[in-house]
């Protein structure tokens, strides 16, 4: 039986580290064959830090999937969404390959990525390294929780991970990251009836605010199914410093399509969009698939 990268469903830890690679001309096989060693160093760094709860994702771009897997490609499996909107500007950067390492510890967090740098050289370049780290109790910089209607459990799985039993896919994910920064100064002037009307829930408790306000974030992102079923898995953590902050939003769905999904009801039309938007831009964009952990092995 398939089984997924520990990194997909893993509950909240509170440091991540997350590297992002292109590859260099000719060497698609030469990794190839290293992405087999990444969960045997994964297994050597909980063995030996128990108690940092480590958890790891690789994930191979969408772009770069038919060069180095071209016999394998997940039939899902779609370039990051190219939608043109008047106001809002969702930018793309694809990437080749993207690591997910995330702890509580972050001297475990930089151990584990000098390993994999080590690995991977020198086939690839590192083209953007962001560390985060939980804040408060699971909250964005705006005082609230993010992904307010994450799934658990079972629920969690089955969002997730694909169930092609069989299939090379099995116990993989379809994964999208977006890095927003947030613009907070006009943010903080506003009433706390304010806040909450735009982010659609409650700030203290995270209760969803009835009836529901169609241009609340909680509205246009929270999206489900016909079973209602969340569509998204969301693995998002804060990053940031003293002069800049945002977030890391990461996504992991059991559906190629999901994403795009809930970023075109994101976007809106006119003035029925996620007002949350006029208080974060992204900055980056990029579609991967992460496979099952017997997949990587056996390449």
């Amino acid at each position: 039986m398939a089984q997924a990268q520990s990194g997909i469903c893993a509950e909240a830890n509170l440091h991540g580290l997350h590297l992002f690679f292109n590859v260099f001309d000719a060497q698609d096989e030469s990794l190839r064959a290293k992405l087999k060693r990444v969960s045997a160093i994964e297994e050597e760094f909980s063995d030996q830090f128990s108690e940092s709860m480590l958890s790891c994702m690789v994930a191979i771009g969408a772009q770069y999937w038919p060069h180095i897997l071209p016999e394998y490609i997940p039939s899902e499996l779609q370039s990051f969404p190219n939608i043109n909107h008047s106001d809002f500007v969702m930018s793309a950067q694809p990437c080749d390959l993207f690591i997910q390492i995330r702890s509580d510890r972050e001297d475990v967090n930089h151990l584990f990525a000098l390993q994999i740098l080590k690995l991977f050289a020198p086939d690839v370049e590192l083209v953007e390294q962001i560390r985060n780290f939980r804040f408060l109790d699971g909250r964005d910089f705006n005082g609230f929780i993010y992904g307010g209607n994450t799934p658990h459990g079972r629920q969690k799985r089955a969002t997730a991970l694909v169930n092609k039993p069989n299939s090379f896919e099995d116990q993989g994910s379809y994964i999208h990251v977006q890095r927003f920064k947030h613009d907070l100064t006009v943010w903080q002037h506003l009433s706390l009836s304010e806040q909450e009307q735009i982010m659609g829930r409650t700030r203290l408790d995270n209760t969803l605010i009835e009836p529901a306000i169609s241009t609340s974030h909680a509205s246009r992102s929270e999206l489900k199914d016909e079973n209602g079923h969340a569509l998204l898995l969301n693995q998002s953590m804060p990053y940031g410093d003293v002069y800049e902050q945002g977030m890391l939003s990461i996504t992991c769905s059991a559906s190629g399509g999901a994403f795009e999904k809930v970023l075109t009801s994101r976007l809106g039309t006119g003035e029925c969009y996620d007002h949350w938007l006029d208080f974060t831009q992204a900055d980056m964009g990029s579609a991967f698939f992460a496979p099952s952990i017997g997949f990587l092995k056996q390449l």
